[in-house]
């Protein structure tokens, strides 16, 4: 198997959330001793579920109280469905294993979170298995052990918490899905999806990129949970993966831009050129000139293309040094008072959403910048060439007229 797959990720947070499950199943064990006390007896298989998903809610004041309200609501409806009792916790349980997997998730906060692996609908799913499965045996285990602590007259309190902790325990472990076989953060992913396909100074840059985009991901996993953190998170992402998405766009163009090939051109055009001063016949001579002429216009396009690249390597350069200008910015913010984190934090969103939102015009253009470099290398020989039939017509005497119109048909040609 794939070591990947089996890396636990986050292991100090998995680590948190079992022993919150532990401490909140014992709870849950000593309240379904005094429920049953008072004669309204509260099934253990549900106090538990329910007590974990509580303890162990997180995020920010919303998300606690969501997450609690559907960690009590969610798994006691299979116990007012009426379904058979295995069916009716397993049910019970797979509601509280999706709602932990939701709690990792809203921890840092599902916008949030730059350059960090995340769980997705699979491991929703695989959480609610692993839960029904993992407290299906747990509470055969509880009861074993509460049989045993009963033949040991252990006093009733502590036989409950006991029973109710390894209950706990079980249902903690099926957390493990949050941790496991994550999916990368989607800016990330895209970014080194690209990077195969580039080459020279825009590899270079957007692998600086993504880099920096890693390390303010680390610094922001550190900082507050604020609406201005996941706004700043935004523009980062919007940021780098716009940096990205700009060099892939100019990974086909850069090949055409070497100099090899406006040297080809060049040649080409010379020797065209001197075919034609060489050339005895008026049609064949005028046909070689307007050849000529042709690879002269795509020489001049292939200059033009060439400082728009300086321009593009230009915007890439500013947006890497933008990246690196918050990466030092939040490495200030990591020391303290809290109150003044949040201040500064939403200060430097409303700052670098400003710088980020100059309009990209060079992006806005790629589309005819590769259509221009893709006519650059295309022959446009076979433009003269069309005319053929009609140049066969014309005798040399008569050539006068139709060598005036053999340019407009070429100029349509190209237009065209």
């Amino acid at each position: 198997m794939n070591a990947t797959l089996l890396q636990l990720h986050h292991r100090e947070a998995f680590e948190k959330t079992v022993t919150r499950a532990l401490t909140a199943g014992a709870g849950a064990g000593v309240l379904h001793l005094v429920t049953s006390s008072l004669g309204l007896p509260v099934p253990l298989a549900w106090l538990v579920p329910a007590a974990v998903v509580l303890g162990c809610a997180r995020g920010d004041k919303w998300d606690r109280v969501l997450l609690g309200g559907l960690g009590v609501l969610l798994t006691a409806l299979p116990y007012a469905v009426g379904m058979a009792p295995g069916w009716t916790v397993a049910f019970s349980a797979a509601a509280a294993g999706a709602l932990l997997v939701r709690s990792r998730l809203s921890e840092g906060g599902e916008e949030g979170q730059v350059a960090d692996s995340r769980p997705t609908l699979f491991h929703f799913g695989l959480g609610a298995a692993l839960c029904a499965g993992l407290t299906l045996g747990g509470l055969e285990v509880s009861r074993v052990f509460a049989a045993r602590l009963a033949d040991l007259a252990t006093p009733a309190l502590l036989g409950a918490g006991v029973a109710g902790g390894i209950l706990g325990l079980f249902v903690g472990l099926s957390s493990v899905a949050a941790h496991l076989a994550l999916s990368a953060d989607p800016v990330e992913a895209r970014v080194e999806a690209l990077l195969p396909q580039l080459s020279g100074d825009f590899q270079a840059l957007t692998e600086r990129a993504l880099r920096l985009y890693r390390q303010c991901g680390q610094s922001l996993a550190m900082l507050p949970r604020e609406p201005a953190r996941e706004e700043l998170a935004r523009t980062l992402g919007r940021m780098t993966r716009g940096a990205a998405e700009l060099a892939s766009e100019w990974a086909g163009v850069e090949a055409q831009l070497e100099e090899r090939a406006q040297a080809e051109l060049q040649a080409e055009r010379d020797e065209l050129e001197r075919s034609a001063r060489a050339s005895t016949d008026a049609v064949a001579r005028r046909q070689l000139e307007l050849a000529a002429a042709s690879l002269g216009e795509e020489v001049e396009r292939l200059g033009t293309l060439k400082q728009r690249r300086e321009r593009i390597l230009a915007r890439l350069r500013a947006e890497v040094a933008l990246l690196e200008r918050a990466r030092v910015a939040l490495l200030s913010l990591r020391s303290g008072q809290a109150q003044l984190k949040a201040a500064e934090l939403s200060a430097l969103a409303r700052r670098f959403r400003a710088l980020s939102s100059v309009p990209w015009e060079e992006g806005q253009a790629m589309d005819a910048v590769a259509t221009q470099a893709a006519m650059a290398i295309s022959p446009m020989i076979q433009d003269t060439s069309r005319p053929s039939t009609q140049v066969e017509a014309v005798s040399p005497e008569g050539g006068g007229g139709t060598a005036g119109s053999l340019p407009t048909e070429a100029t349509r040609a190209r237009e065209a």
